[in-house]
């Protein structure tokens, strides 16, 4: 009669009990690539005129995070918390540019993407008193905002979205980085 040796297989279920349960764990631990930002931190997007960013917003709580890999700050900043994304894209329009052009373009933009503009926009000011637009937003399951401002030669649309809770629950952090967006003239 042979003996049997399970050292093989249990090599192999080490491994996969490695790979399966362990690894998981430390992507989760080293998150996702992101960076971790601080309450305060100003976000400067666009492309640089005389060294500097034109369109910027400001972090209001830490907890933050900057999505990197889906931001590329010469045209957009993506910062996410609590699976509520936060997206601000810089408008270099080919023609004159308003709020309420913007904001028409804009709804047909969304609309591609599955979500829709909710109701008629309102007016909003920013602290810098820069006027814009901002409505509901609503789509794929989420709910949440968009908001866009112009300025001379330049636009941002600003939108924010995530599951119902979530997005409840940061409402108010969503809406002072709105109320923070500042383009430069």
């Amino acid at each position: 009669m042979a003996r049997v040796r399970w050292w093989g297989t249990g090599l192999v279920v080490l491994v996969l009990l490695v790979l399966g349960l362990v690894l998981p764990l430390v992507d989760k631990a080293l998150g996702s690539g992101g960076t971790a930002l601080a309450a305060g931190t100003i976000i400067a997007v666009g492309t640089e005129r005389a060294g500097v960013r034109p369109v910027t917003f400001t972090v209001p709580a830490a907890g933050w995070v900057l999505d990197e890999a889906r931001s590329s700050l010469t045209s957009n900043a993506k910062v996410s918390r609590d699976e509520v994304m936060v997206n601000l894209n810089v408008v270099v329009p080919l023609g004159p540019l308003d709020n309420r052009g913007l904001w028409d373009g804009f709804g047909r933009i969304v609309a591609m993407g599955g979500a829709r503009l909710r109701g008629g926009p309102s007016a909003v000011t920013t602290r810098h008193g820069m006027a814009g637009l901002t409505g509901g937003l609503a789509g794929n399951g989420k709910v949440g905002s968009a908001t866009v401002f112009t300025r001379d030669d330049l636009g941002a649309a600003v939108t924010a979205s995530g599951p119902p809770d979530a997005y409840r629950t940061l409402a108010g952090q969503v809406r002072a980085m709105v109320l923070s967006v500042e383009i430069s003239p």
